[in-house]
């Protein structure tokens, strides 16, 4: 009988998603319509501050990604305005801020994405 290495515990998938950790985070604040993948506001949105609310945009774009619903989890800064509601000139900052804190990153076009190993630090970041 072959002994496991202890050290094999520490292995993981950096790239796996705890999907429970992600639908807890948007539960009561945002919804994915089931057909079109269109991202919608639940009354729990409204108490977030615009940090939040763009984080929450991006986790549900990931969301979205992995039911299927979406084709990407990478959203253009125009799509987080066009979606969060917030004017353009608290979007941009609050993207930059997100980015420079380590909570999202930037794809080579330019959009805007919360990568799986940022997960759970992302999801700490809200109330």
């Amino acid at each position: 009988m072959q002994n496991e290495d202890p050290l094999s515990q520490l292995l993981l998938d950096a790239g796996e998603v705890d999907r429970g950790v992600l639908a807890a985070a948007l539960s009561e604040r945002i919804g994915i319509d089931s057909k079109s993948g269109r991202i919608v506001m639940l009354p729990g949105y409204s108490s977030l501050n615009a940090r939040q609310k763009v984080l929450v945009i991006l986790l549900a774009a990931k969301a979205a990604s992995l039911l299927g619903v979406r084709d990407s989890e990478f959203m253009a800064t125009q799509e987080v305005i066009s979606i969060s509601g917030l004017p353009q000139g608290t979007v941009r900052p609050k993207l930059k801020e997100l980015r420079e804190a380590g909570l999202v990153s930037q794809g080579t076009d330019r959009a805007y994405y919360v990568p799986s190993a940022l997960l759970r630090r992302a999801v700490d970041q809200l109330p």
